[in-house]
């Protein structure tokens, strides 16, 4: 009984198992154990063998369950990906057959194997946008930049060119301001000394002839070194002007090249100085014979006219001289610059200037009211010192010493005037040529024309010698 339903049993196991063909190997799965435990893995979209792995791209999601950063975060036990069922019979963590994730940040790396990109990002350069273009200044290669100057680099341009190069700027204005005082005090102490020696030699009844000729000659001999100061400030308005027209493009030239530069300039640049005066001279002559002509009328009315005309005349001249100086300031600047000749570079002046009025009347006046401001408060008290010198010295015995202390104080006084003056008429001149550059650059786009010159001659191509002379650069590039 026991032995049938064993056999029974055996036959019930054999007819639910399944057939097998006993000449047949076994399969290495049948016969292995199972698989060990594998570890978790980071759930994704996996790809298929021999394609590198990609990163979610900017702007893109990373992958169901997947995180970002350095290093992933495996939860336990791997999922299927999105939208897909794990096969029948498969572990939830049963590693697939192709990598899918990337080690985490510190895990060692192992070799990459046949057809696995081991860095994904290698192609990915090729398919980024290119960097932006971002903003960029405008050249400088100088004294100030190429393109149209604000208020503060008009006002802090003409101080930078004292300083910049001071030996051909500072230099020339202090020789040609020594020269002039020099000049002043050797021609004018001449002819007062010949004037008054002969008061001593006069017969009784000439003193008052001779003194009065004394004083006509000083008057007419002070018109020699006064010449000679506005026919050398009409010289140094050209050479300032070459030196800051050479410094924009970036050169430093010593004083004898800005002389050679400019000496072919010199007749104008001082036809151009006696012009202006002669044309002030002349209206306060027409306004003083106005004066004499109402004056002779008589009685309290021709008094009144008189002092009514002298205050029309000095309100016309002041406004005049404003307003004609302005329009002309650009004039030197023209004349050295451009080779142009008095007449065509007022006219030019004039044109440059239209629109540009109160800018550049303001620029010209804050420059000129600080450099006087600044003169005054140097000279003043050393001007003080020199005249209190005598009365300080009074009870002292020595007469040489008298003299001698007199003579230093004013020498002081003469030195300091002297350097003063040479630093006023750089600063003053610099002004001009700075406004004359920038208003070339908003009119007639010079700053286009100088930065090719500069591309050019950096790169040793041929340009030419004055980018501001138009005739010379014949309105094209340099080559």
């Amino acid at each position: 009984m026991d032995g049938g339903q064993r056999a029974g049993g055996e036959m019930g196991d054999q007819s639910q198992r399944p057939w097998t063909n006993p000449e047949e190997p076994r399969r290495p799965e049948e016969s292995a154990p199972p698989p060990p435990r594998q570890p978790p893995q980071q759930p994704g979209y996996p790809q298929p063998s021999g394609y590198p792995q990609q990163q979610p791209g900017y702007g893109q999601q990373p992958g169901y369950g997947q995180l970002q950063g350095y290093g992933q975060q495996a939860g336990y036990g791997q999922q299927a990906p999105y939208g897909q069922q794990p096969p029948h019979g498969q572990a939830p963590y049963t590693q697939p057959s192709a990598p899918s994730h990337q080690p985490g940040y510190g895990a060692p790396q192992a070799a990459p194997s046949a057809g696995y990109d081991a860095n994904p990002y290698a192609n990915a350069a090729q398919w980024a946008p290119g960097p932006q273009q971002g903003w960029a200044p405008p050249p400088k290669p100088g004294l100030i930049p190429l393109r149209p100057l604000s208020f503060s680099d008009l006002f802090g341009a003409p101080f930078l060119v004292l300083r910049r190069n001071p030996k051909a700027t500072f230099g020339s204005a202090l020789l040609f301001q020594g020269l002039t005082a020099v000049l002043s005090l050797v021609i004018v102490g001449l002819v007062a000394w010949l004037s008054f020696s002969r008061l001593s030699q006069a017969a009784p009844g000439e003193e008052d002839t001779i003194g009065a000729g004394g004083i006509t000659a000083i008057i007419l001999s002070s018109l020699i070194p006064i010449a000679g100061s506005i026919a050398g400030s009409a010289i140094l308005q050209g050479i300032i002007a070459q030196e800051v027209a050479r410094g924009t493009l970036g050169e430093k030239l010593p004083l004898g090249v800005l002389w050679r530069r400019t000496k072919k300039r010199f007749l104008p640049l001082i036809g151009y100085t006696f012009l202006l005066i002669g044309v002030v001279t002349v209206f306060i002559a027409v306004a003083v014979g106005l004066g004499f002509v109402l004056t002779g009328l008589g009685g309290r009315a021709g008094v009144v006219l008189t002092v009514v005309m002298a205050i029309a005349a000095l309100l016309v001249l002041v406004v005049a001289s404003a307003w004609l100086g302005t329009k002309f300031s650009l004039t030197p600047s023209i004349i050295v610059l451009e080779n142009s000749r008095v007449f065509p570079a007022l006219a030019r002046s004039w044109r440059l200037t239209d629109g540009y009025f109160w800018r550049t009347f303001g620029v010209q006046f804050l420059v000129s009211s600080v450099v006087s401001v600044a003169s005054q408060v140097v000279a003043t008290p050393i001007s003080l010192l020199a005249s209190f010198v005598p009365v300080i010295l009074v009870g002292v015995d020595s007469e040489a010493t008298m003299i001698v202390a007199t003579i230093a104080a004013q020498g002081l006084s003469l030195l300091v005037s002297v350097i003063i003056g040479a630093i006023t008429v750089v600063v003053i001149s610099a002004t001009s040529a700075v406004i004359y550059i920038d208003l070339r650059m908003r009119k007639e786009g010079l700053d286009l024309d100088l930065a090719r010159f500069v591309e050019a001659r950096s790169g040793g191509r041929e340009a030419v010698d004055n980018p501001f002379d138009l005739a010379a650069a014949g309105g094209k590039a340099p080559r």
